[in-house]
């Protein structure tokens, strides 16, 4: 699948760039919505391209919003299955955020699915590119002793054609192998590191403006600044942000994929997920007692 980019729309978009306090390698506009394709093309795979898929389609139909458009369409039985599923698949990724599945009052958004799924199925190359894409605005990083690792994966994503030559990629994985003594950090059009956050509640007072807080943190070294980003940035840990080389068990947000719904136990992974095991044992102590 290509991407078509017209005249103009690629400044639209926004770039992911690598960053260690030295040096900066910006990946080519295009790079982001490409790792969604890689992502989306990986799990429409699982959707379409086997036989146990197309049987438990209908577990997909059943999960579906009840104002989902997929439900005007004839049910994924007999000879409508392959269209439904091919249509099932592609709405999972012309509408990310809307969701696509409804569990016990709980929504489920496609694009956490998709990632997922990739991160569950993917080689190294497209673990990486699931994870550039959902986290890249949130400031995904690796820390120094593993940017070796990284860049070779960024390699293998080059050697195997997953990533595309001349945009990016090979900047960035000369930043990664460059050195081991600090880490590399991910950002977008927002730079990194910020005074917005952490050092802004904490070093400028309660009645600063932005413009103060601005020419606070402008006055400070470079080297300051990524002291306070990477304090900032290691303390939120809740938020999973470093990639590692243990990533093999690494999943976003609900933790759920399209492997995960149309397995056989899919309710019970799905309790566990969203932690309505739990919720519902405490209901059902509370009834005892």
């Amino acid at each position: 699948m290509t991407l078509p980019v017209h005249e103009g729309e690629e400044a639209a978009l926004s770039f992911i760039q690598f960053q260690d306090p030295h040096s900066t390698a910006k990946l080519r506009r295009t790079e982001r919505p490409w790792m969604l394709i890689l992502v989306h093309d990986l799990a429409s795979g699982l959707l379409m391209g086997n036989r146990a898929s197309g049987e438990r389609a209908g577990l997909l139909y059943d999960l579906l919003p009840d104002d989902h458009f997929l439900r005007d369409l004839p049910a994924p039985r007999g000879r409508h299955t392959l269209n439904w599923q091919a249509q099932y698949a592609r709405a999972t990724f012309s509408v990310l955020e809307d969701p696509i599945a409804t569990y016990r009052n709980h929504d489920l958004d496609p694009l956490t699915l998709l990632l997922n799924t990739a991160h569950s199925l993917g080689s190294d190359p497209v673990k990486l590119a699931a994870r550039l894409h959902g986290q890249c605005e949130s400031n995904c990083w690796v820390d120094g002793p593993n940017r070796q690792w990284l860049a070779q994966v960024v390699q293998d994503g080059l050697d195997t054609g997953l990533y595309r030559p001349g945009l990016g990629w090979e900047e960035a994985r000369d930043l990664l192998s460059k050195r081991d003594d600090s880490p590399v950090v991910v950002s977008t059009n927002a730079a990194f590191p910020s005074p917005w956050g952490p050092w802004a509640n904490t070093h400028a007072g309660p009645d600063a403006d932005s413009d103060d807080i601005l020419q606070a943190w402008e006055e400070l070294p470079t080297a300051q600044q990524w002291s306070y980003g990477l304090q900032a940035l290691r303390s939120r840990t809740e938020d999973r942000l470093e990639i590692r080389p243990d990533w093999a068990t690494y999943r976003f947000g609900h933790t759920l994929s399209f492997l995960d719904l149309l397995a056989e136990d899919h309710a019970a992974r799905m309790d566990c997920a969203l932690g309505l095991e739990q919720h519902a044992a405490g209901a059902a102590t509370a009834t005892a007692s």
